[in-house]
């Protein structure tokens, strides 16, 4: 079974990381968070609105940002979100935006520990 959260690229990145240059990873990190939390919303009014395009594209953008940091459950959830507004439909998106908002609520803590050691730099 593949981990919720798979940071493995990120603390590789890390480690490439060359003294006194901007903090890639904190970056990333950093953008992630911010685009999650867009989409998130632009996924939660596309269900509230029956808006199936509205979904399609808010997600897609959201599989790409989940992927890029290994945040597997997050990236699954847009997945199947992207398929149903793909398909024209919105029925059962709800339920899985609710259960998409779990799993940010879930990775983020993971996502800021990451960040924390080089904002202490």
């Amino acid at each position: 079974m593949q981990e919720p959260v798979d940071v493995s690229s990120l603390v590789l990145l890390r480690q490439l990381q060359q003294p006194g240059k901007p903090d890639a990873v904190g970056r990333i990190i950093d953008r992630f968070l911010e685009e999650t939390d867009e989409r998130v919303g632009a996924l939660r009014s596309a269900t509230d609105t029956g808006d199936s395009e509205k979904l399609e594209n808010a997600a897609h953008a959201l599989v790409g940002i989940a992927g890029t940091v290994g945040a597997n459950e997050i990236l699954k959830l847009a997945v199947s979100l992207e398929r149903i507004g793909r398909d024209g439909r919105i029925h059962g998106a709800a339920d899985l935006v609710t259960d998409l908002e779990l799993a940010v609520r879930r990775a983020r803590p993971i996502f800021e520990r990451l960040r924390q050691p080089a904002q202490a730099e």
